[in-house]
């Protein structure tokens, strides 16, 4: 299905990424690409990236960095503008808008790709990895750098490069000790049949739901948890609206950085290389910032009145590993180069 939809939006995303990319220069003949050299200085790009967190989560607030760097290194002639909180869609609204040529970039959950590649439901296979730093590890390394490939084959992305982020857990109104303290909870999860497939397993009901209803679902009780990294879990007020925070590390998934090709095409070396540069920069500092922070997090959430359920991870990792022979029976390659 992704392939027909690539079809279908080719010739769109090919012209619409001319009013996408808009030059400070004039337009007159001979002025030079961008980033390039020639008699005109080197026209400035400005590109859109869509994200969903608030602006006060440090998810957010990496990318804001990342932005700031970009400009920086490229003397200005790449700009990158911000638009947080959903304000151009969900991941999967944004994800598309690469495609269709409505905007230029994205930054999230890497599962999310699931939009565009079935690649995206290897990313949140549950337990995986064991830390931030395996994970990190993981995709810095050959993992990620055959995932990238595959994905730069499938879609009309490119994945700039990814960030860590936390562990994902529960969050509900009753202690989840095991996992038959799932059983029948509506526990909304991100639009990828891995998540889908892995709650049911574990005997919950779960929710697909783009990221921008949840408060609203969770206080009108239409779903009766979620589940997300603790920074998020914080800046989205969660706590207001949840008793009980579980910490089941059930998902370690990296944020990607994602371009549209054409826009991508469009940049010079130069500007591709300072970008690559940038992600780079903003993963080794975040991954120090989750280190430091996951504990204080925790904290946090207890005094904002959480209580704080430490349950039992080997029978929810027993539980949700045949998820790796249904769901993931695709990506038996990709999970020799994990274990």
């Amino acid at each position: 299905m992704m392939l027909t939809f690539r079809q279908f939006v080719s010739v769109s995303a090919a012209t619409a990424v001319v009013g996408a990319m808009t030059a400070c220069g004039g337009g007159n003949e001979g002025s030079g690409e961008a980033g390039g050299s020639g008699e005109n200085a080197a026209e400035t790009v400005s590109l859109k990236l869509g994200h969903v967190w608030p602006e006060n989560d440090p998810q957010a607030e990496i990318t804001k960095q990342f932005a700031e760097t970009v400009a920086a290194e490229t003397d200005g002639t790449v700009e990158i503008e911000l638009f947080p909180a959903g304000q151009i869609g969900g991941d999967r609204d944004i994800l598309e808008g690469l495609e269709l040529g409505t905007t230029d970039m994205w930054v999230g959950g890497a599962g999310a790709v699931n939009a565009m590649s079935e690649l995206g439901q290897f990313f949140v296979t549950p337990f995986m990895f064991d830390s931030i730093d395996d994970a990190a590890d993981a995709y810095n390394g050959e993992l990620g750098q055959t995932v990238r490939d595959r994905l730069d084959e499938e879609t009309a992305t490119t994945i700039v490069g990814f960030l860590p982020r936390g562990p994902r857990h529960i969050t509900s109104n009753q202690a989840l000790e095991t996992p038959d303290a799932l059983s029948g909870m509506r526990i909304r999860v991100p639009e990828n049949p891995m998540f889908i497939d892995s709650f049911k397993t574990l005997g919950a009901n779960p929710t697909p739901m783009a990221f921008p209803e949840v408060f609203t679902a969770l206080q009108q009780g239409t779903i009766d948890g979620q589940e997300n990294p603790l920074a998020l879990i914080k800046s989205s007020g969660f706590s207001e609206v949840q008793s009980h925070l579980n910490l089941t590390a059930h998902v370690i998934e990296p944020l990607a950085i994602a371009i549209a090709d054409d826009v991508w095409e469009k940049l010079s070396d130069e500007q591709k290389e300072a970008m690559q540069a940038a992600a780079e920069q903003a993963a080794g500092d975040f991954q120090e910032q989750l280190n430091e922070e996951e504990e204080q997090l925790r904290a946090d959430l207890e005094a904002e009145g959480m209580t704080v359920v430490e349950p039992d991870i080997e029978a929810y990792r027993e539980a949700a590993q045949e998820v790796r022979e249904t769901t993931g029976s695709a990506f038996s390659d990709l999970y020799n180069l994990v274990d």
